[in-house]
């Protein structure tokens, strides 16, 4: 006898906006493996308007996030699942409005399953006795995914349960590393959303002191607008005298964004706003060494030499890793291979699936 194909409900941030989660959702989403594994249904947690309104707090979202909660009340009681899926964020209204879904999961007898994208659960629940012990009975009896082992450590206190780890994947776009040592002046990229988090402020600064210190560069920002808008940055340029070595780009997509990939020496991303940085991913695929920060999975994405992590995010860091970068082209060369290899061998869109098939089917520790 055939088993029943397992019923899984995915609660889950979906695009529009477009960042780091909601990608990995729709991956998901769009996977013809998982979704041919199983049952799946898909219901939108997302309650922002935009990258600038993700943990702004308002009358419309608090309204948004109700209707989410009887949409997945209404489908629970009409429909049996087995499990629902869900990203958890880890602090303020949206960790309330995600617990109270984990919460009704377990009234209604179904296995939630959390799917941890980003830290500050720590920093959450250490606030006060109360707070960790609602966070220790949301997370209690639940299955947890993270991306990267050291997040493990951002929940060892509330819970002490099944932790799987499974690194994100992006698909592969590029099969052949082509990095190379141009004859041009050397080209720095930044390509993310223009967040303060995500250090755009201080990639300006540490460009401002290569300057002084001499190095010839061109140095691409694209991205859509965040918190700060271009006629903001253009003003710290102008205010900085950049204006001959930085060059705003605009948000770029599909083949736009490749060509950002194949032109750069250099991709920097000083964030202590990403967990993992999936642009991070995209860069290693093309071969571009890169520089970022010491948070969350990035050491992993980055350690043994494929990329540089920054001890400390400040400016100053900022241009001495860009400088000796700049001045070392063969440990450039040395670093776009080991960082195209790691992302081939533990980071493609397959690997994550196929990882995810495994924990859902419960064959995977």
């Amino acid at each position: 006898m055939v088993p029943p194909v397992k019923r899984i409900l995915f609660v889950v941030h979906l695009p529009p906006p477009i960042h780091g989660v909601s990608v990995m959702n729709e991956i998901i989403r769009s996977s013809k493996s998982v979704n041919g594994a199983f049952n799946c249904h898909y219901i939108n947690l997302s309650t922002a308007a935009g990258i600038d309104d993700l943990q702004k707090v308002n009358l419309r979202k608090y309204f948004l996030g109700i209707r989410v909660f009887l949409k997945v009340f209404l489908k629970i009681v009409t429909k049996k699942f087995d499990s629902v899926f869900i990203s958890l964020f880890p602090f303020g209204p949206s960790f309330y409005k995600d617990s109270a879904i984990v919460l009704l999961a377990k009234l209604m007898g179904i296995q939630p399953i959390l799917h941890l994208h980003t830290q500050g659960f720590r920093n959450a629940y250490q606030t006060s006795g109360l707070k960790s012990a609602f966070y220790k009975t949301v997370f209690r009896g639940a299955e947890v995914i993270v991306p990267a082992a050291s997040m493990s450590e951002d929940i060892s206190g509330i819970y002490s349960g099944r932790i799987h780890i499974l690194p994100n994947g992006i698909p592969q776009v590029n099969f052949v590393n082509q990095y190379a040592m141009r004859p041009q002046t050397f080209r720095i990229l930044y390509l993310s959303h223009l967040i303060r988090g995500k250090g755009i402020l201080i990639a300006l600064e540490a460009a401002r002191i290569l300057k002084e210190e001499g190095l010839l560069f061109k140095f691409h920002i694209a991205g859509a607008e965040g918190d700060i808008s271009y006629s903001q940055l253009e003003r710290v340029i102008v205010e900085y005298g950049l204006q001959n070595e930085i060059e705003v780009r605009g948000a770029k997509y599909g083949k736009e964004k490749q060509e950002e990939f194949e032109q750069a020496d250099v991709f920097i991303l000083p964030s202590n706003y990403d967990t993992f940085g999936l642009v991070l991913l995209e860069a290693m695929q093309y071969g571009v060494p890169c520089i970022s920060s010491n948070t969350g999975a990035i050491p992993e994405l980055l350690g043994n030499g494929r990329g540089l992590v920054l001890p400390d995010l400040s400016p100053g860091e900022l241009a001495k890793a860009i400088n000796f970068l700049a001045n070392h082209p063969e440990e450039r060369l040395r670093m776009s291979r080991a960082a195209f290899a790691h992302y081939e061998e533990f980071y493609t869109t397959t690997h994550f699936e196929k990882g995810l098939l495994a924990i859902l089917s419960g064959q995977r520790n």
